[in-house]
């Protein structure tokens, strides 16, 4: 894989932010009602991230719905976070009243607007937006910027996104594809379980959108334009024709394991070579500063 520079990654980020911003800000119009608990999870992630091991925020409305004034703590640092779409003046002084009244025992508050925020100059709390967020990531080490990228790539909504854009839903395709049941080549005899639960997360992703039991979420294949959904169609088709040669040698005995002959695992690596070749055309076309380096064959 082509690794993606300092100044890349932080573009790609900032990227995702915007969208994820963009997509906050029409949904917030449209009265979606659990939208700030899904912020919520997305910036517990995000902020833990720069944060140690034993320093962690923590949702509190895991703990209890709708908890007053206040959604993440930090009991380490004795911090308390409110996360918002929008942090104007009106929603910190409600924020503050609602602290107070409850009484709540941390020394320092912290009020972040995803969308707005205004800064102001009331006494024991900080009132942070995007441009903070976005601070943190340009400041971050390596390790860091990786683990943000993963954190956004996962948590957008991307089926909930209007429209859909073909190059970063594609993008979420691309990782899925490039895994080892893919990348690695065939041996003669080999778990056929792993093998095909990879390739089929691949067809599900590229077909269905979304991945039965995961967070990562891109489009359904009839949502594509024509000539990406042409392309995604052909890479589906030889996955498909993968599972089927092993699907013909696992039915003769039920066993986990393959025996291939050497003409069915030359036909396997064959098709292998062909959806790596499709992904990094497609992956290239898009712009997208990565492609998929297949393994030795033997």
């Amino acid at each position: 894989m082509i690794e993606m520079t300092d100044e890349q990654k932080f573009k790609e980020i900032k990227t995702l932010m915007t969208f994820l911003q963009s997509h906050i800000q029409n949904s917030v119009k449209q009265s979606f009602t659990d939208l700030t608990f899904t912020l919520e999870n997305i910036l517990t992630d995000f902020l833990n991230v720069f944060e140690n091991d034993n320093e962690k925020f923590k949702n509190i409305n895991f703990l209890k719905h709708n908890y007053p004034a206040i959604d993440l703590v930090n009991e380490a640092k004795d911090t308390a976070v409110q996360i918002t779409t929008n942090a104007d003046l009106s929603k910190v002084k409600k924020t503050i009243i609602t602290f107070q009244k409850h009484n709540l025992k941390f020394s320092k508050l912290i009020v972040i607007g995803f969308v707005k925020a205004t800064k102001s100059k009331l006494p024991n709390v900080t009132v942070n937006g995007f441009d903070y967020l976005l601070k943190l990531v340009k400041h971050a080490d390596n390790q860091q910027t990786e683990k943000i990228y993963e954190i956004l790539k996962r948590q957008i909504p991307w089926n909930s996104l209007t429209p859909l854009d073909d190059k970063m839903c594609f993008d979420v395709v691309f990782d899925v594809i490039n895994r080892s049941a893919v990348r690695d080549y065939t041996m003669c005899e080999g778990d056929f379980n792993s093998m095909a639960k990879g390739l089929f997360e691949v067809k599900e992703i590229i077909t269905t959108g979304i991945i039965k039991g995961k967070s990562i979420r891109a489009k359904s294949l009839v949502e594509y334009t024509d000539k990406v959904k042409d392309k995604l169609s052909e890479i589906e088709f030889y996955i498909s024709q993968i599972l089927q040669i092993c699907n013909k040698n696992k039915n003769q005995d039920n066993s986990t394991c393959l025996y291939l002959t050497r003409q069915e695992t030359d036909d396997i690596d064959d098709l292998k070579e062909k959806i790596i070749e499709k992904t990094n055309k497609l992956a290239t076309e898009f712009r997208l500063e990565k492609q998929i380096i297949g393994s030795p064959r033997k």
